[in-house]
């Protein structure tokens, strides 16, 4: 494995022509991790159904074309971890996500049976958080 120990992101307008840009740079950092053709290509179809997520989510507040994605790429020694971020403004942004992914069970079936883990948080100052984790092959 080719160690690249530094955080990679990508910050994209909230607009579906430009998730083929998070997925190609995602896709670029596993495979500097070892990962082989197969679980790249499942990384990037989990990459595309957060980022689908993420947006569906951003569209429905208002002033949807200044809204940005954030994808952060990391890892630690056995996991990668993939982070999509975004603000929100809804009072209850939690609950809301997990609403609107249980209203998509397709979208979250596909995220939990292609990636290890999946995480939906919120932090302090209202940005959502999807974080995907993959175990780093030997």
């Amino acid at each position: 494995m080719k160690v690249v120990n530094q955080l990679t992101s990508i910050k994209i307008p909230a607009k579906p022509e430009y998730i083929g840009l998070a997925r190609l740079l995602t896709a670029a950092y596993a495979g500097l991790l070892g990962f082989d053709n197969e679980a790249i290509e499942d990384i990037k179809i989990a990459v595309s159904e957060a980022c689908t997520n993420a947006m569906l989510q951003l569209h429905k507040e208002a002033h949807a074309d200044k809204n940005m994605v954030e994808v952060d790429s990391y890892f630690e020694p056995d996991r990668l971890f993939i982070d999509i971020k975004y603000m929100t403004r809804e009072a209850s942004p939690v609950e809301k996500l997990r609403a609107q992914l249980s209203e998509r069970d397709l979208g979250m079936s596909i995220l939990t049976s292609i990636m290890d883990k999946v995480e939906i948080m919120k932090t302090k100052d209202w940005q959502m958080v999807l974080r995907l984790i993959k175990k780093i092959p030997d």
